[in-house]
């Protein structure tokens, strides 16, 4: 059997076993078995005494009824969500249907059709809700058929002795009649603390409020109708006068959110006296500047919510904020959070900073339409101001301020204001010509929307730490810009504004932490904008175009407090080398989403860094200096783990790269190393011929294994072969280099020793190349002779030649202790002929050899033969030189050793012809 698996093993190749694994493993998933123990529900989750949250919603199984359970007992539920199941069966069976669900807390009955008195088995009565002593939790709205009113059954909730939270909102049909607050009914509920409820215009709350001290939140919530244009059938207060909250003495937070409001009167909350928040939304019948009931409550209200009173069916023009708007608010003395979204205001009086509560800590004015004008610097009248947030506002312009027609008032500040604003003002029509700036920027500047430097400065609330302009198109660069250093400001958010030019500095803001400047599509950034912000720790630039600020400038030097850079999205794919050089607290790095294809930069330094994010990048492998950076750091502290994302990166499944594979597998999850690597996808890259690079998804560590374990046996097989290769060709290589320096080791030599120009000047001799400095050739004639023929050069031949004028070199004019090779082929270099005298001695001697090889090459050079033989024994053939048998025999001439006069005169005229040939032609 084991012999029959490992033939059909070997069938397989290495990616049919991959795949039949990954099968395998999908197989095994989907045959896990499925918890059924909620069915026909779903478990949500469970606690440690078998208690369980159990869901059902839209569960069509159930035929109108409860779920009857196998595994489990209705006493283990602590909560049961059924809504959108329809109960129509739901008392088919029983008149008690939670009488067991003794542990039950929170019960879930939205929109489940359940009626008061059209159909018998699904109608709530006293004895519905047996069983449900503990429940805490009760949603049964949006149940039209179920209204719950002062007309309806006052014992419908009288067995739920503990109930804290119910909502019966979409419950009360206004157009019905039966109008009224079922104060009969929620009275047998003592321990009730939050309401949700539908809204009436002529009936308030009756008196039976009057007693329920725990009722503290009441949310009248006209929004939650669905469908949502059906919410005045549900919510159509209109109204609210002095009686409709006379007795709600006790309510803390109240909320009546979209429920048709148009008039408050004047004493609307008078009785409310632990009213601490108040919520209007979305009642657009309402005016921020006529709401006169806002003054009737006390003056411990901390929050009001006066968002959307904006009516989306009608045109309205901007909406300004007036001093009288701020006197309705005055007497809340202790107001901390004041929220004005989404109501088209434009601008705030400037008087209206000084009217407001002073103990405001928070303000939204969030989808406004806001012109940025000179009443902004009046903002710092609010001495506890910690958080504004003024995101989706569009900021424009506001031209008509440009004139400064404000009255100075008594503040030596508000006076300083003035001086700025009136010079700024005087100098308006200078801004269309005004160029000049402190420092050369790439911002563009305006001729309307510029301001010079030092024109203006800002003063902020002194207490502000948070700011938020994020979405607010306002399409203006960053220039260089004065704030009064009297401020707190920790935090700014101008995210997808269109601020896309940052020049800066902006001075007096160095106690900023947290800056987000993500998806501006800035391209330009100063060298110091960011200098300006020397304590900043958190910065997002993500979705920007910082591809070239990233690659040459070194924008972050100053900010050596930097933790968290977030530089996604940005097109990056080069980084200058000392971008990150003094972040040295780093703790998360985000390079994800970029073009880069390498990480080669020093991070070693970071010793704080937890996560270096490089997903979705274009990376292949990774540096040794890099590998080594992350295991330095994580050497370097106790306890403190390193992520090192890599997903969606190109990284290779090659021999070449298998080191490096080798090395991410040791630091992939499950693994007992600090440093964390993550990877999903590796390219094969080794088979050219297969076209583009094959890539296999990296789920787990398993599969990461797996590829590695193939590249070692694939890679494996191929290093004999390869040493072999390279051990051959290196020997084939030597062979050829040498076989070619042996052919041409005479020429080598020639054009070293030719070329060699140093001066030999022993004893007083001057080398043949210090006098060849300002001619050509030294010497007519180069001898030379063998031992035997000397004496015949030396006395006859030589003093002959010298008869006719020519200069004669010859062996002895060496000087013993001078480089021979050197000295011969310098000498037949600078000789216009050479003459060798051919005897019996023996040709074997150094000498010889170098002036035959020496003599064949200058000849070469000069393109034509300039050696003469002469024959001093004309039976002195034996031996001849290569070079010399290679001569024209026109080249030799015989010596009549033994002749006559006649043929020593011959003789002389004949060699005297040969030479005169080879001199007169020599250039």
């Amino acid at each position: 059997m084991t012999i029959y698996c490992r033939k059909i093993m070997a069938i397989f190749t290495p990616n049919m076993l991959r795949m039949l694994l990954v099968f395998g493993l999908t197989v095994t998933s989907i045959a896990d078995p499925i918890d059924n123990t909620c069915y026909p529900c779903v478990c949500i989750s469970n606690n440690e005494q078998d208690l369980y949250r159990v869901d059902c919603r839209s569960n069509a199984k159930l035929a109108g009824r409860l779920p009857q359970f196998k595994y489990i007992n209705e006493s283990q539920i602590i909560s049961l969500n059924m809504s959108g199941t329809s109960l129509y069966n739901l008392k088919n069976q029983t008149q008690t249907p939670f009488e067991n669900y003794s542990s039950l807390q929170e019960l879930d009955l939205y929109n489940t059709s359940v009626d008061s008195f059209k159909n018998s088995i699904a109608t709530f009565k006293n004895d519905t809700f047996k069983g449900l002593e503990k429940l805490q939790f009760l949603n049964m709205a949006h149940n039209e058929e179920f209204p719950i009113t002062n007309k309806s059954d006052s014992n419908m909730f009288v067995r739920l002795k503990s109930l804290k939270k119910l909502i019966i909102y979409q419950n009360n049909l206004v157009p019905s009649g039966n109008i009224g607050y079922p104060g009969n009914i929620l009275k047998h509920i003592p321990t009730l603390e939050e309401l949700w409820i539908d809204g009436f215009s002529v009936a308030p709350f009756g008196k039976e409020f009057r007693n329920m001290s725990n009722l503290t939140i009441l949310r009248i919530s006209g929004d939650l109708i669905r469908p949502i244009w059906q919410y005045k059938d549900f919510c159509a207060m209109q109204t609210i006068d002095d009686h409709t909250f006379g007795n709600l003495l006790f309510v803390r937070n109240l909320s009546i959110i979209n429920c048709g409001v148009q008039n408050i009167l004047s004493n609307a909350f008078i009785k409310m006296t632990h009213l601490r928040m108040l919520d209007l939304s979305m009642n657009d019948g309402l005016n921020l500047n006529n709401i006169f009931g806002l003054q009737s409550l006390n003056s411990g209200l901390e929050v009001l919510i006066l968002d959307n009173f904006k009516n989306k069916n009608k045109v309205e023009c901007p909406l300004s904020i007036t001093t009288s708007t701020a006197k309705l608010l005055q007497n809340l003395t202790a107001l901390k959070m004041l929220s004005l979204d989404n109501n088209k205001i434009s601008e705030i009086d400037k008087d209206a900073f000084e009217i407001l509560p002073k103990s405001l800590e928070h303000i939204r004015v969030r989808r406004n339409r806001f012109e940025l004008g000179y009443y902004l610097l009046y903002a710092y009248q609010m001495p506890n101001l910690t958080k504004l947030e003024a995101s989706f506002t569009h900021m424009d312009l506001q031209f008509s301020v440009m004139q400064g027609n404000y009255k100075s008032d008594s503040s030596p500040r508000q006076k300083h204001l003035h001086e700025q604003i009136t010079t700024t003002g005087s100098i308006n029509n200078h801004f269309r010509t005004y160029a000049g700036h402190n420092t050369e920027s790439d911002c563009p500047k305006p001729l309307l929307y510029y301001i010079p430097t030092i024109t203006i400065t800002a003063f902020l609330p002194p207490k502000l730490e948070y700011i938020d302009i994020s979405h607010c198109k306002i399409g203006f660069p960053i220039y260089d810009f004065y704030i009064d250093s009297n401020n707190s400001l920790t935090t700014v958010l101008a995210s997808s504004s269109l601020l896309y030019c940052w020049a800066g500095p902006i001075h007096g803001v160095e106690k900023v932490e947290i800056i987000d400047l993500s998806n501006n599509f800035c391209s330009s950034v100063d060298l110091e904008f960011f200098t300006g912000f020397p304590n900043l720790k958190r910065l997002h630039l993500e979705r920007n175009y910082l591809y070239f600020v990233v690659a040459y400038k070194k924008i972050f030097q100053i900010n050596n407090k930097l933790e968290y850079i977030d530089l996604s999205v940005n097109r990056i794919n080069n980084i200058h080398k000392e971008l990150f050089k003094n972040q040295t607290n780093m703790k998360w790095l985000n390079l994800s989403k970029n073009n880069l294809m390498g990480f080669e930069h020093k991070i070693s330094h970071m010793l704080s860094l937890q996560v270096l994010n490089l997903s979705d990048n274009h990376i292949m492998t990774l540096s040794k200096v890099f590998r080594s950076d992350l295991e330095s750091i994580v050497s370097s502290r106790n306890n403190i783990t390193l992520t090192a994302d890599l997903t969606e990166n190109v990284i290779s499944c090659s021999c070449d790269n298998l080191e490096v594979l080798e090395w991410i597998l040791e630091h992939t999850l499950p693994t007992s190393s600090l440093l964390i690597l993550k990877m999903t996808t590796c390219y094969y890259t080794h088979n050219v011929s297969s076209g583009l690079p094959k890539h296999v998804l990296i789920r787990s560590k398993a599969d990461l294994f797996f590829q590695v374990s193939f590249l070692q046996k694939f890679c494996m097989s191929y290093t004999p072969l390869l040493i072999s290769l390279v051990v051959l060709l290196f020997f084939i290589f030597n062979i050829i280099i040498g076989a070619i320096i042996h052919r041409f080791r005479w020429k080598i030599r020639y054009w070293y020793y030719v070329g060699n120009n140093k001066d030999f000047s022993p004893n007083g001799y001057t080398s043949i190349e210090g006098s060849l400095q300002f001619q050509r050739f030294k010497y007519d004639i180069c001898l030379v002779y063998e031992e035997d023929a000397r004496e015949f050069v030396l006395e006859i031949l030589r003093p002959k030649l010298e008869e006719h004028e020519y200069v004669v070199f010859a062996h002895d004019d060496i000087l013993e202790g001078l480089p021979l090779c050197n000295v011969l082929t310098k000498s037949i270099h600078a000789s216009r002929a050479v003459v060798f005298v051919l005897s019996k001695g023996s040709r074997e001697s150094l000498e010889w050899k170098i002036a035959a090889h020496m003599t064949n090459e200058e000849s070469n050079h000069r393109g034509k033969s300039i050696s003469l033989a002469m024959f001093y024994d004309s039976s002195s053939t034996r031996g001849l030189p290569e070079n010399l048998q290679l001569l024209r025999q026109d080249d030799f001439i015989d010596y009549p050793i033994n002749g006559s006069e006649d043929e020593l005169s011959a003789f002389v005229e004949d060699f005297k012809a040969k030479l005169s040939a080879i001199v007169t032609t020599t250039v």
